[in-house]
């Protein structure tokens, strides 16, 4: 058993495709059999080594030559160390993910701003007072367009403002529920645009929504959480969290491909 290089090669081999599919070694039968994988390998490096004559440690001596696999030849037992670096080598980095800051988008600015406009001509005396509202909102854009940035980094979403340079200040208090306007993406459970469906077409949203539960539990039902995690909600396949919305005033094809690609969990669609 113990005279085959072979075996150690293999059982490298079978720790490397372990670690690959990220296996764990929970029970006491799954450790005795580490063991005595431990025992086997140095074995079975040393035994292949004494079967070489004890040449494979041994350089040659000046001015001579040895034949292919004689005493000529240093060879270390790599097998061994082969073992301990693949287990050893603990689990695999995570992918690392440029900083991104996500492109400003105008249109929703822009078509509330038309809108409200085209009510106050069409409709002076009754649709007046909603042209005029919804042009405040298209203006409204337009401002937190300009100043308002989302950007991913290694680890988290966050919102920042533009200072009176180009560099961007650090995240805001959030005014809802207070700190920071920033969320690691395993707090996430759920992200969507509304209305549904317009950005799988390649149209602009409204509203661009997430959950996370990095915020205390009981800031969850303020506001519009209080619909979302009600019981109704939850039976019918929602997960409790902290409810985010916020205008659609940056390109949300860009910032629906960087939920997808840093891990954001989505609650499947019907």
């Amino acid at each position: 058993l113990f005279g085959s290089s072979v075996l150690g090669e293999d059982l490298v081999k079978m720790v490397g495709e372990l670690r690959r599919r990220s296996v764990r070694l929970h029970t006491v039968r799954e450790r005795v059999a580490l063991c005595c994988l431990l025992a086997i390998v140095p074995l079975t490096s040393l035994n292949s080594a004494a079967r070489l004559g004890g040449a494979a440690f041994v350089p040659a001596a000046s001015g001579t030559s040895a034949p292919h696999g004689q005493g000529g030849v240093v060879r270390e037992p790599k097998v061994a160390r082969r073992f301990f670096e693949a287990f050893m080598g603990g689990q695999e980095e995570k992918p690392k993910f440029e900083d991104v800051v996500i492109r400003e988008d105008y249109t929703l600015a822009a078509v509330f701003s038309g809108l409200g406009l085209v009510l106050c001509a069409a409709l002076p005396y009754a649709g007046f007072g909603l042209g005029a509202l919804v042009l405040l909102l298209g203006i409204l854009f337009f401002v937190q367009t300009g100043r308002v940035r989302f950007c991913f980094d290694q680890d988290s979403f966050e919102l920042r403002t533009l200072g009176q340079t180009a560099e961007l200040n650090k995240p805001g208090q959030n005014i809802v529920v207070g700190g920071e306007n920033r969320w690691t993406y395993s707090s996430f459970v759920n992200y969507e645009f509304f209305p549904k469906g317009l950005v799988e077409k390649g149209l602009p949203p409204i509203l661009v929504y997430f959950k996370e539960t990095q915020t205390p539990e009981d800031q969850w039902s303020v506001g519009p959480g209080e619909l979302a995690n009600s019981e109704k909600a939850l039976q019918e396949g929602a997960v409790p969290g902290m409810v985010h919305f916020f205008p659609a005033i940056c390109d949300t094809q860009q910032i629906k491909a960087e939920f997808e690609r840093r891990g954001c969990k989505k609650i499947a669609s019907e």
